[in-house]
């Protein structure tokens, strides 16, 4: 049931009538009953993978929660009679008790998910090496498995960690997990902050269910007038190597991250703006990302709580493994040693010493962003690319500011923060060829088509031979201005804020031109697919 479609439209204003019609005690249950509605739309056999997730999850939650408060009951009576290395001892007891059920439901999730996306991925490779033909698994991906897996998982991790109580109620734990604004596309919530709001009662309150409802609009703007209308130009262009190359490569690379974007955010404003409709808060996972500066602001920019997830999950506590720690320390040493010799190579030592505990849990959190995007060969390419330019702009960011002070430039001059955007803008573009490639020499390929047959481009070309009306691509171009124009406007301050701060009669008028926009220049049409969001295959 995508968002963009009749059946979902119908279901969610089902949802807020009874929402706000039913006593408050009962609106989390509604939302559950909903949430599971929606998910056995997408197959009735797909709600037992998030049943077993949800309650395998809840169970290690609440069984870590018991060990810890009943050894925590034992230290309380007994810590009078500890010396220091007793207290150490009694800890990693605890820790000891918890950790195989812990591990235990980790494995199983993560193993689940593995299972039935990387199957095929790892035959395909097997395959491609030893020259055999072993026969493909093809398992169906249930909805959003991605994300409700990293959200189950997060909490668990959360709850080892004693960063708060575990959830009591099944039924709670399984609507957190199952959400259904959320379970498509993300965000991917913390519990810690998504319970606030998910369940407690909430009243019908009319300022915001119309700021709700703003970005819900805003949302399918983004997707239905400028994502799904490039569509047929992109898939056009990316199939047709053959007859499309040189500008037309690069006109490929600049429409597909525009549609991309207005993709994704228009999914994430339609999810967020839902829950806002009822009360519920989600963190926001987008910020501006095409105005970033360089590839890290980028992506604490984009995806927000997907980097987030890999930064707490997998970054910090690879960057404090003791055998990591003590890989730096030993090329350090070995620096050292080499200084005292005079030997050039203990500078470079020293320095990598410094780096390994950074670069190494970088290299597998990019490893498994990648893989985390796509069970194909050129998803990890990208994810391992995007770590090569973080470490050469981290390495080279010495360089860059020498020569900009050489040069007599201002850093924080307007042309220095265009030229700074502009390159992060393209640098990032110019990798999401590996999404719409086939393979990853099929994206090296579009790369060399860049510097070939420049001059067959002609613009009465896009609009006349590549699937796209020329009317049609006058309206993507005006909504796309206008969606940056905004993007820029709320760089300094929330756009919403600032509507529902004029006077109640012009809210309306711009409520109201924002659903003729939407249903007039909206793209449908005989043949159209309400299209399925593009990180909702993530």
């Amino acid at each position: 049931m995508s968002f963009t479609s009749y059946e979902f439209i119908a279901f969610l204003i089902a949802i807020f009538l009874l929402y706000y019609l039913i006593p408050k005690k009962f609106q989390w249950i509604l939302l559950l009953l909903g949430s599971c509605l929606f998910y056995a739309y997408a197959g009735i056999s797909f709600l037992a993978y998030i049943l077993i997730t949800a309650i395998s999850t809840w169970g290690a939650g609440v069984l870590i929660g018991r060990i810890k408060d009943k050894r925590a009951a034992e230290y309380q009576v007994k810590k009078d009679s500890l010396d220091r290395e007793a207290k150490k001892a009694f800890k990693e007891q605890t820790k000891k008790k918890t950790r195989w059920i812990f591990l235990a439901c980790l494995l199983l999730n993560l193993g689940i998910l593995a299972v039935i996306k990387y199957t095929d991925f790892v035959i395909e490779n097997i395959n491609s090496i030893f020259g055999s033909s072993n026969a493909f698994m093809h398992f169906a991906v249930p909805l959003g498995i991605s994300y409700y897996t990293f959200k189950s998982m997060g909490y668990l991790i959360d709850v080892n960690r004693g960063k708060y109580e575990p959830q009591k109620d099944p039924a709670k734990f399984l609507l957190f997990v199952s959400f259904f604004p959320q379970v498509i596309q993300g965000p991917i919530s913390r519990y810690d902050y998504l319970s606030k709001s998910l369940f407690s009662e909430h009243a019908f309150d009319a300022v915001e269910v119309k700021k709700g409802f703003v970005r819900v609009l805003w949302g399918f703007a983004k997707k239905l007038i400028i994502a799904d209308r490039l569509v047929p130009i992109v898939k056009t262009l990316s199939s047709g190597y053959a007859d499309y190359r040189g500008a037309f490569v690069l006109l490929l690379i600049l429409l597909y991250a525009i549609q991309l974007y207005a993709d994704f955010t228009g999914g994430i404003d339609i999810a967020i703006g839902i829950g806002e409709m009822l009360g519920i808060k989600s963190e926001e996972n987008f910020i501006t990302p095409y105005f970033s500066k360089n590839i890290n602001e980028y992506w604490t920019r984009w995806h927000i709580t997907m980097g987030s997830w890999f930064k707490d999950y997998i970054f910090y506590p690879l960057s404090l493994n003791k055998g990591i720690i003590k890989l730096g320390k030993k090329c350090r040493e070995v620096g050292s040693s080499l200084a005292g010799k005079k030997n050039p190579l203990a500078g470079p030592m020293t320095g990598l010493g410094k780096r390994i505990p950074i670069y190494i849990p970088m290299f597998m959190v990019w490893f498994t962003t990648g893989m985390w995007h796509g069970s194909q060969n050129r998803y990890v390419v990208w994810g391992l690319f995007n770590c090569f330019f973080i470490i050469l702009g981290t390495e080279l960011e010495p360089v860059s500011l020498r020569i900009i002070e050489k040069l007599k430039l201002n850093e924080a001059g307007f042309m220095m923060r265009a030229y700074r955007v502009i390159k992060t803008f393209w640098l990032m573009s110019f990798l999401r060829i590996f999404d719409i490639s086939k393979d990853v020499p099929s994206a090296f390929n579009a790369f060399k088509l860049i510097f070939s047959d420049w001059s067959t481009f002609r613009l009465a070309v896009v609009y006349e031979n590549l699937s796209l009306e020329k009317e049609d691509f006058i309206v993507a171009v005006i909504a796309i201005l206008v969606m940056f124009i905004f993007d820029l406007i709320q760089r300094k301050g929330s756009v919403r804020e600032r509507i529902f701060k004029l006077p109640v009669p012009v809210q309306w008028v711009i409520l109201s031109l924002l659903i003729v926009t939407v249903s007039v220049f909206g793209y449908y049409g005989p043949g159209y697919d309400a299209g399925s969001f593009i990180y909702g295959a993530f």
